[in-house]
């Protein structure tokens, strides 16, 4: 092995080649049978495989078996050092200075103290001459030369390159290509910075063959493979090995799409609306911003979170219907038990901030109604929710939840929270429907210990005209968005409508607003239940309009929230009645006009004009929609 193996971490596990292999290393921990110079003989050592080996063969054999040299080489290596020689010289000169072992038959002689000057080692006392170094350099070289398969080395050869590139005939070294990827009999080891992928070469070259709009072949992958090669890149792996980790990556994280077939028999795909939730909820960069609560802000708003449709209007059993308090999970629609000792069912929870500066935080507050016991001559037989009027309290002052109510509602003398009589309205009781009072909500059953969050998200839907193949194309697409961040595919079709598309996206919300969607929570570090919700639907007039089964903007009353109107489509003539039929003078007039107004191009008749009473009914539309609008607001 030449010099610079000591350059390398563990220069006893490379080999050194000789002949067509010279200047090249070999591996004997990895034993790949892959000759590399020394840069990718570097390279090869920071790989997590060739670590791998080299603790586990440091750990079974710590010592390395000696290096077998053979005597030539033995003894060149013993002449280029001068101490080494000269003990040589002085065994050859002095030969009587070695004690032989005396025969056994023979009695040793009687042994006397004498000096011999002439076997006295005097070079060891001075440094080696000039012409010894001389002799311990060129016995240096020869050692090497011998080392590396007697291939010459010399200066003739230095002399012949710069000859030639003096005259302009140099040529470069040759492309060393990239050691390869040993094949994997069974799966190799990943590295947990680059997981999901097995290394980072593999995770840049799945990514180029991923990218929009820009999709490579096999043949063109094979071209980017062989570029990355020579230009030194190892552990490259093929496109086999591509292929298999795409089809794992896409069965473990890929999003499903779903066949669905419409009332109308056109077939179209959806995606999978709880795979792409989940992973919005398991995405660092997403989750933070993802607001589950609604926010009574007062007459500030910024946020959508902060505005009445989610803080009032959205059904409560869509929205989150949990918060935990001291260890404690209060559901809506339950009964809990306040400090003050009053039994009160939550109606919906939001956030209120307080405080000013450093102090600001959030709080959790509830909607709820009262729970008025209902007692008899036999005792309590339970309570009754009077929904007339519902008021807003602070989580901390909450003190027991529907499940510790159940176990101590008899030390306080309290009827059974399980048996909800009824519900007060203005027009007398009707029964309890929300819930089964004896289990009570049903999301505490299904998240077994478990937060449960909503999940609110902007649908939107839009029309596109043409492509680059085609002068006209047109297809409507559904896409979703939560954080105003990702937006979202779902469903795109040139045959299906936008209605017979919203089936199959509706089949999937339904279904997860029943189960919920199982997902981990980045933030908290726990699984999560999910309920999905749409807060709006986004889109343009026509759009909105075809959702919404109106008839458009080519209709006399085009706008959805307002009387505007369009311009008054010209009357027909009315028919003639049977006094009139035989009428010869009226019918010729009539033939008359109708021929000069198709001629002339004209309408027949103007406007008509509007009169006394129609203006004040159109008037007291006008109005009344107006105060309605305004007793809303």
């Amino acid at each position: 092995m030449s010099s610079s193996d000591a350059e390398f971490l563990h220069p006893q596990f490379w080999t050194a080649g000789r002949g067509p292999n010279r200047y090249q290393w070999t591996c004997s921990a990895c034993k790949d049978n892959k000759w590399r110079d020394e840069r990718s003989a570097r390279r090869h050592e920071k790989q997590q495989s060739h670590k791998s080996n080299i603790e586990y063969l440091l750990t079974r054999s710590p010592s390395p078996q000696p290096e077998v040299a053979g005597p030539l080489l033995e003894l060149l290596r013993d002449l280029s050092q001068p101490d080494s020689m000269a003990a040589h010289a002085s065994e050859h000169l002095h030969p009587h200075a070695l004690t032989d072992p005396a025969p056994f038959d023979e009695p040793p002689e009687p042994q006397t103290f004498e000096l011999d000057w002439d076997a006295v080692d005097h070079d060891e006392l001075m440094p080696p001459s000039i012409g010894e170094a001389s002799v311990a350099t060129l016995a240096t070289g020869l050692a090497d030369w011998l080392a590396r398969g007697g291939e010459p080395n010399g200066s003739d050869e230095s002399d012949a390159g710069i000859e030639q590139e003096l005259a302009g005939e140099y040529e470069p070294n040759p492309l060393l290509q990239g050691s390869q990827r040993a094949p994997q009999r069974s799966v190799p080891a990943e590295d947990p910075d680059w997981f999901p992928w097995l290394d980072k070469e593999t995770c840049i070259l799945d990514i180029l063959r991923h990218l929009p709009r820009s999709l490579f072949s096999d043949a063109q992958m094979q071209v980017i493979l062989w570029g990355l090669s020579v230009l030194g890149v190892d552990n490259l792996p093929s496109t086999g090995v591509l292929k298999n980790l795409d089809e794992t990556l896409q069965h473990k994280y890929g999003i499903e799409s779903v066949r669905c077939q419409g009332p109308l028999g056109h077939v179209y795909y959806v995606n999978h609306l709880p795979s792409i939730i989940a992973q919005e909820i398991s995405n660092p960069r997403i989750r933070p911003h993802i607001t589950h609560y609604p926010e009574d802000a007062g007459q500030h708003l910024s946020q959508p979170w902060q505005a009445s449709r989610w803080l009032n209007e959205i059904d409560p059993s869509l929205a989150t219907p949990m918060i935990r308090v001291r260890h404690q999970d209060y559901y809506v629609f339950e009964p809990a038990k306040l400090t003050d000792g009053s039994i009160i069912i939550p109606e919906r929870w939001y956030t209120k901030v307080s405080g000013v500066g450093s102090t600001r935080h959030e709080e959790f507050w509830a909607r709820a109604w009262r729970a008025q016991p209902v007692a008899s001559d036999d005792g309590y037989r339970g309570y009754l929710v009077d929904e007339n009027m519902s008021f807003d309290i602070a989580a901390h002052e909450l003190l027991l939840s529907f499940p510790n109510l159940v176990e101590t509602y008899h030390v306080d003398n309290l009827p059974d929270p399980r048996q909800i009589i009824g519900v007060l309205h203005g027009a007398g009781v009707t029964p309890w429907n929300r819930t089964d009072p004896a289990v009570g909500n049903r999301w505490r059953s299904l998240a077994r210990g478990h937060r449960v969050l909503s999940y609110m998200m902007w649908l939107y839907c839009d029309d596109t005209s043409g492509n680059v193949s085609k002068k006209w194309n047109k297809h409507n697409s559904f896409l979703f968005t939560s954080a105003e961040s990702n937006i979202h595919f779902l469903a795109t079709s040139n045959i299906a409508p936008p209605l017979e598309m919203l089936d199959g996206i509706v089949t999937q919300l339904e279904d997860a607003q029943t189960h919920g969607i199982w997902a981990w929570d980045v933030v908290a570090k726990e699984m999560v239940l999910i309920i999905p919700a749409v807060l709006a639907v986004l889109g343009d007039n026509p759009m909105q309009s075809e959702l919404a089964c109106h008839v458009g903007l080519q209709g006399k009353y085009f706008c959805r929230n307002c009387w505007v109107k369009g311009h008054e489509a010209p009357e027909k003539d009315s028919v003639p009645s049977a006094n009139h039929a035989g009428d010869e003078n009226s019918v010729n007039s009539e033939s008359e006009n109708s021929v000069q107004g198709e001629a002339s191009g004209v309408k027949a008749k103007g406007r008509r004009k509007e009169t006394m009473q129609e203006l004040v009914d159109r008037a007291r539309r006008f109005l009344g929609v107006r105060l309605s609008l305004l007793s809303h607001s």
